[in-house]
């Protein structure tokens, strides 16, 4: 199947970074813009880092915005710790943070929380996120609908996606500053099929 299933739409659950973290990724990946297909500009592609996706069907948005309101009444804020950065084999450059106990937790209840909504449970639709992926994401991708599900979640903001040929075959040297924040903000958006988000749907400050 090459375009997704009708009356279905492809939703990201995310934290979004304070505006001073959101600004300095954009400007991050303005300096290396050069040969890019995606790169963030803050006004159509703006920091978010995804903490679970999945296709549903267009029809159970609103249950799965109440699920997830009520879930995160009693979610506290914690830490999310800027390790570094990383770039995929999908030519992707991320920002990377700390897989924390605590990270992992709101991952895990989130995951369990909307696995039932998940559109063709076990037979997913190739999303073009998903890349080549192996064994454990094809697997992850059946159960849960995010291939990067479980033991394979890495918290991250993408910064950027280079053309086909163009990522830098050694590391990038960035500045030195720390992209560390406190979990504030949840959002619900759908996104396109890459990924990037594009409508927001819920808005959930987190105490």
């Amino acid at each position: 199947m090459n375009t997704p299933p009708k009356g279905s739409v492809l939703v990201n659950v995310c934290i979004i970074p304070p505006a001073k973290v959101g600004e300095q990724c954009v400007v991050l990946a303005q300096s290396l813009k050069e040969g890019t297909v995606s790169v963030l500009d803050g006004k159509t592609k703006f920091a978010h880092m995804t903490v679970v996706m999945l296709r549903v069907d267009e029809g159970d948005v609103p249950d799965i915005v109440k699920a997830v309101g009520s879930a995160l009444e009693l979610q506290r804020s914690f830490q999310c710790k800027y390790v570094g950065d990383y770039k995929t084999p999908g030519r992707y450059f991320e920002i990377s943070y700390q897989k924390s106990l605590e990270f992992m937790a709101l991952h895990e209840m989130l995951l369990d929380l909307l696995k039932r909504y998940q559109l063709n449970p076990g037979d997913p639709y190739q999303e073009s996120y998903f890349g080549i992926y192996d064994t454990e994401q094809q697997r992850n991708a059946r159960e849960t609908g995010y291939d990067l599900a479980h033991d394979r979640y890495r918290p991250h903001i993408t910064l950027l996606r280079w053309e086909e040929g163009r990522a830098p075959k050694t590391s990038l040297e960035l500045p030195r500053v720390d992209l560390s924040f406190d979990l504030g903000t949840v959002c619900i958006y759908l996104a396109e099929e890459n990924g990037a988000v594009y409508q927001e749907l819920a808005h959930f400050a987190i105490k």
